[in-house]
């Protein structure tokens, strides 16, 4: 998976695009979602295109072992991986799913407050523990330079390493 994910960042590099996950589904089914850099705009239907024609002919090169291939943008409930991924979206809500229990807990819903070299801090409502909950109650505080909106009862911070998180994505906000 490692020179797949090579292959596939030496081609979106022309692109100014960058890798946001590789899924490898039943049936050779190889699926691709790629993201612009923060500030750079999205990804288009004519991003996804060209991709998929830069990505055919670099995975046949490379004799990679594949059926189909599907590209496409990460969408409003993007997967976050790194710290650079939870830096940019500092302030945002997410959906946490940890491999250890922090705080009696192995999942919860809260906005990102804080990020260091390899640990990430939420900002979790105390009571309903949910990040739409966090935002309909009308207060906020400035976290990290960022404005984000507190429970009526203030919430609270839980700090995981970036090893504990099993699976985190933005809780998309319509």
């Amino acid at each position: 998976m490692a020179n797949l994910e090579k292959i596939i960042d030496d081609a979106l590099m022309s692109f100014s695009l960058e890798l946001v996950e590789i899924e490898r589904a039943p049936r050779g089914l190889l699926r691709v979602f790629i993201d612009r850099p923060e500030g750079k705009g999205f990804v288009t239907v004519e991003d996804c295109s060209k991709v998929s024609n830069q990505l055919s002919h670099a995975l046949t090169v490379e004799n990679v072992d594949y059926e189909r291939l599907e590209v496409s943008s990460p969408g409003l409930d993007r997967v976050l991986k790194t710290c650079r991924d939870f830096s940019r979206f500092r302030g945002q809500p997410v959906r946490v799913r940890l491999n250890t229990m922090v705080e009696n807990r192995k999942r919860f819903d809260g906005v990102i407050s804080g990020v260091e070299e390899d640990s990430v801090t939420f900002l979790v409502s105390d009571g309903e523990e949910s990040a739409k909950a966090i935002g309909k109650s009308g207060k906020s505080k400035k976290v990290m330079g960022k404005t984000v909106s507190l429970g009526s009862d203030g919430g609270k911070t839980v700090c995981v390493k970036l090893g504990q998180i099993e699976k985190a994505r933005l809780i998309p906000q319509i």
